[in-house]
């Protein structure tokens, strides 16, 4: 059965990454990634007043085959890159067979959303990593079914997320199994941010399937 999952890797552990500490200022927006034959192609926007050695740091590194300026704005450029097929993050999304639906940055991480096969896809994606020295983590995992179940319940994305992450964590348990602290050092929030989600995301839990409408 297909599954949604989101993994996180160190900043270092992902070529842009590694092309952001030449450029520290710049901001990275991705468009998307097409899996190809020649591995994966990212199609992104970099933002900020150092395009040139954002994308001479990452034509030097060699897990970068070819880096191409399509169009420049004032205060950024979209860039696409094509991706050797060295052992590495990448290398290891396309052999899992996982599609890569998101990626946004969190502070010193960069955050993965994938849509896979089954859950041995995901576990062979760890075992790659593992094997080649990328420290990938793995957030969550859940069935398509799950996964859609957000939207039916009238859950945000965050909320779902925040509410099964702190039921898988134990928070809802006696004694508490996990903190708001820890789940906020988790999503990079404040404890008081995570309360709020969960206050919230319980909320409307609660408002579409228990709460009786009709009286």
């Amino acid at each position: 059965m297909s599954v949604i999952a989101e993994v996180t890797v160190p900043v270092a552990d992902f070529p842009l990454g590694r092309a952001l500490t030449a450029a520290p200022e710049m901001r990275i927006e991705l468009e998307r990634v097409v899996p190809t034959g020649e591995g994966v192609m990212p199609f992104f926007w970099v933002w900020g007043d150092d395009v040139d050695s954002f994308v001479a740091a990452l034509e030097s590194n060699p897990a970068v085959d070819r880096v191409a300026v399509l169009d420049r704005l004032d205060d950024g450029a979209l860039v696409e890159a094509v991706w050797s097929d060295d052992p590495g993050l990448i290398e290891g999304v396309i052999e899992s067979r996982a599609t890569l639906l998101e990626v946004v940055r969190r502070e010193d991480w960069w955050v993965f959303r994938l849509r896979s096969p089954d859950h041995g896809a995901i576990a062979g994606l760890q075992r790659y990593c593992a094997d080649n020295g990328v420290d990938l983590r793995l957030n969550w995992i859940h069935t398509l079914s799950e996964f859609d179940a957000g939207e039916q319940y009238g859950l945000t994305d965050d909320q779902r997320e925040t509410l099964v992450a702190a039921f898988e964590a134990g928070y809802f348990d006696d004694p508490r199994g996990t903190s708001l602290a820890a789940l906020g050092e988790r999503f990079g929030i404040s404890p008081r941010a995570v309360s709020k989600r969960l206050r919230r995301g319980l909320r409307n839990l609660v408002d579409a399937a228990l709460a009786d409408h009709d009286r």
